[in-house]
């Protein structure tokens, strides 16, 4: 009873902080044009044409989208977004946005729970502070993919360290369907597995490891077979990064490209935060969330700068590791250090609704 208690008030106060979070963001986007208007941008309009139209054929011919098409963005996330428009009848850009912030509270939850019981089980109040009010949490709040992959990681690492295998089967198969970068995750926790049974000598685990990757790839594998049909490329989804001048060379050569050019400075400024807060997870010895953030830096940066922050400062594995710095930290100092960081995400939220790249 005490820790149905327990989990109860961490359920309560994570709601309570998450939802203070949404209304401040929510509240801000009125000088930009209004909710769905200032939220959706970039990324959005995509998820948008595949929530009222579906995936076409064929690419773009208009000039501002000449051969581009919509099939880099997987499809689970517009796929509830156009199940949630036909309930409520709210406009695609209105549902995605609905449906974001609702898993946003579960998000929140489960991570604060994922936090308290493999992490720190003393500093999870500060982890939902950090997790919901600073600038992190964005992409979760806006019609991206970022808030139900970020609930989908947590799921899989808690239900991999519980060793719950078909919640954990399940988990693994939604995640191949949300983002390219779902069959890391899943291979890195079934790696994870593997390794822990060979050490335990337990076949089962072992077996229920490779299991778990073999669930990923149903699901990479059941949309492969989709593009197939509809284009005669099962790797389009691959192809057409190309259209957004993402090209696969060895992580280091990007890094070399922005110094030598001087462009996307902010993406150079990104990678070297990550590897620190990569090495500091492994110094902390939260080797899981560490690796599974290294695999999905190493895999994102070998395609180039573009939104390395979103893909691993957008992940709550990293707000864990970013959390640990306050370990040792004074009291006073971190009622600061959260204020600070709950003003920036004020700064950079209003940056995002005036079309700001830096934060793409």
């Amino acid at each position: 009873m005490k820790k149905i208690l327990k989990a109860n008030k961490i359920l309560f106060f994570s709601f309570i902080v998450a939802a203070f979070s949404l209304v401040v963001f929510d509240l801000e986007t009125i000088p930009f044009g209004g909710l769905t208007y200032s939220t959706c941008k970039w990324d959005c309009m995509w998820y948008r044409d595949i929530i009222l139209h579906g995936y076409q054929p064929e690419v773009y011919l208009s000039l501002r989208h000449i051969g581009k098409a919509a099939w880099p963005f997987f499809p689970l996330f517009p796929g509830l977004a156009a199940g949630m428009k036909y309930l409520t009848g709210l406009t695609a850009e209105g549902s995605a946005l609905l449906l974001n912030q609702t898993l946003f509270f579960f998000m929140v939850a489960f991570a604060a729970l994922y936090y308290k019981k493999f992490v720190d089980a003393q500093k999870y109040i500060l982890f939902i502070f950090l997790l919901c009010l600073s600038p992190f949490s964005l992409w979760c709040k806006v019609q991206y993919t970022e808030c139900i992959y970020a609930l989908i990681t947590i799921s899989i690492v808690y239900f991999a360290k519980e060793k719950k295998y078909i919640p954990l089967f399940l988990c693994a198969f939604l995640a191949t369907l949300t983002r390219p970068t779902g069959i890391m995750l899943v291979g890195t926790c079934g790696a994870y597995l593997m390794i822990e049974a060979l050490r335990a000598r337990n076949l089962n685990d072992f077996l229920n490891g490779g299991f778990s990757i073999m669930a990923g790839s149903l699901g990479l594998s059941g949309y492969m077979l989709y593009l197939y049909h509809l284009s005669g490329d099962a790797l389009a989804f691959s192809h057409l990064e190309r259209s957004w001048g993402r090209e696969f060379a060895f992580p280091g050569v990007w890094l070399l490209e922005a110094v030598r050019h001087g462009h996307r400075i902010n993406g150079l400024i990104s990678a070297f935060i990550d590897m620190f807060f990569l090495y500091y997870g492994f110094k902390k010895r939260m080797y899981l969330e560490a690796s599974i953030l290294t695999v999905t830096f190493l895999c994102a940066i070998s395609s180039g700068l573009d939104s390395l922050h979103r893909y691993i400062m957008g992940n709550p594995l990293f707000v864990m590791i970013f959390t640990r710095l306050f370990d040792y930290k004074s009291k006073k100092f971190t009622d600061y250090a959260v204020m600070g960081v709950f003003v920036l995400n004020i700064i950079i939220s209003a940056m995002w609704f005036n079309d700001s790249h830096y934060f793409y």
